[in-house]
Formats: structure tokens, C-alpha cells, sequence
């Protein structure tokens, strides 16, 4: 996100995005509420990327009665009366996925994991339309298991590992989450990072890495960048009395021939 903050900072006249994050695996809810109620004081806007928690909604909602207005980036809080949310339909997003496992893998019984982090709304909506298309359009699949990742992947390589020794390495993954490197990994220690059809999220250093190794065969994706100038504008224009909702952003699909980052 620093990259993307840097770029609209230097591209957009007029205005400047001031960033902090917070590590999933060190995530506080009550922390980080007292953040997002704190920046009322200082922006004239806040855009937020965050998990769903009752405590962060009513720091939201507390902005919004300050007069603030709130734009969820990436993955949407609705309770939490944002003025509006910023980025991919998630639920198309996890149908893409589903899709693309269903057509990689023979039409014969099939074993696949999915693989989660936290509750970020985001991760459930992927699940949701991954589960859609299995169900529809290819019966023959079932997920056989669902494991809870902290998006480390020290953590999630030993989780998978273990999880590989007792049960088999699955004929497909598909990472809702962060932490494709853990999986990577558990995957090369049984001698199946290319025998296994491996679907995760979010184009980076280390996703296009796996691309081009062949660890991974598909990777969806979004402009970041794009999403967060949207953002921007969408409060710049508030402040000129202009209020409007926006569209779903665009899904894009990467392979080891179109992963340059």
C-alpha cells in the first residue's frame, strides 16, 4: 500500500495520503478502533482497509457522525455506515476461482482446501462464490477441508504441512489469504508445488515468483493503485458536495505469461 500512497501522492495535485498498518498477525480490534477514532482529528478523510469487528464499526460510525466521510477499500464494512466501499466484487472474484479449479482438475472426484485468514468480509464473499460454481457446475468437487490461516507464512507452511502428513496433499488449493509462500512451501516439501492446482489472491513480488516457477497457475488480482486514486477522488468530491457510489472495480487474472509486477 506504501507504493500505491506514493504514486496517488505524486499523481493527484492537491492531495496527500498519510498511511499505517497494522499486521494481521498482531491485529487488536479495540487498538485499532482507537486509531480509526483518533483520526478524526487530523484528515479530511479516512480510507480504510480492515477486518469486521463491532468495535471497528462503531469507531466508523462515530466518524460519520463527526461528519467525516469513510471509503472501505479492498474489503467493504456495510454495518459499519461507510459512506461508500472501493474495489472487486469478491463473490465474482471466488466464482473466477472456482471456475478455474473446475476446469483444471479431471471430472472425477476431487478433493480441494481452501485456505482463510481472519474475518475479513473480503475472504467469506471469495469462499461464498467459490463454493457457488462448485456446486453448480461442478458437483463432482467438494472441498474436503477449510483451514484458518494468521497470514504468516512460517505459520501457515507449518500448519498445511501437518495438515499434508495425516490427510494427502489435496489435488487443489485455493488461498482466500494471505500467505501464498506458506503454502508454497508446504506444498514443495511433499514434492507437489506443480502437481497440485494452486489459486490465491493478490499479484506481488512473492505471487509472481510462484507464477513463473510454476508453483502457482493462477493468481487473481486488482489495481490497487487505481482502486485508492478512486478512492481519493471519491472524497475529494465529497468535500465539493458531490456524493455518488461506485461500481465494482475490475477482477484481473494472472498466469506465469502476464504476472510482471
Amino acid at each position: 500500500m506504501g507504493s500505491a500512497a506514493d504514486l496517488i501522492n505524486r499523481s493527484l495535485p492537491g492531495g496527500s495520503v498519510f498511511d499505517d498498518y497494522t499486521e494481521t498477525s498482531n491485529f487488536d480490534a479495540q487498538e485499532f478502533a482507537g486509531k480509526v477514532t483518533d483520526a478524526g482529528d487530523k484528515p479530511d478523510g479516512l480510507i480504510l482497509v480492515a477486518r469486521e469487528h463491532p468495535a471497528i464499526n462503531h469507531a466508523v460510525r462515530g466518524l460519520r457522525k463527526q461528519g467525516m466521510p469513510v471509503v472501505c477499500l479492498t474489503t467493504d464494512l456495510p454495518s459499519s455506515r461507510r459512506n461508500v466501499y472501493v474495489g472487486n466484487d469478491h463473490y465474482a472474484a471466488g466464482s473466477v476461482a472456482g471456475q478455474l479449479i473446475g476446469h483444471a482438475l479431471p471430472k472425477t472426484k476431487q478433493n480441494i482446501l481452501v485456505v482463510m485468514s481472519v474475518a475479513f468480509r473480503c475472504q467469506q464473499e471469495r469462499e461464498m462464490g467459490f463454493r457457488r460454481v462448485l456446486r453448480s457446475a461442478f458437483p463432482h468437487l467438494r472441498i474436503e477441508e477449510r483451514v484458518i490461516s494468521d497470514d504468516v507464512p512460517e505459520t501457515t507452511y507449518e500448519q498445511l504441512y501437518a495438515l499434508f502428513e495425516t490427510q494427502g496433499v489435496p489435488t487443489a488449493i485455493y488461498n482466500v489469504a494471505g500467505a501464498n509462500r506458506g503454502v508454497a512451501q508446504a506444498l514443495a516439501g511433499f514434492g507437489s508445488a506443480e502437481a497440485t492446482i494452486f489459486v490465491g489472491h493478490e499479484l506481488t513480488s512473492v505471487s509472481r515468483e510462484l507464477l513463473e516457477n510454476g508453483t502457482m497457475d493462477y493468481v487473481i488480482s486488482h489495481d490497487f493503485a487505481a482502486e485508492l486514486r478512486g478512492a481519493v477522488q471519491w472524497i475529494e468530491a465529497f468535500h465539493a458536495g458531490v456524493e455518488g457510489e461506485s461500481g465494482p472495480t475490475q477482477i484481473l487474472l494472472h498466469t506465469r505469461y502476464n504476472c510482471s509486477v
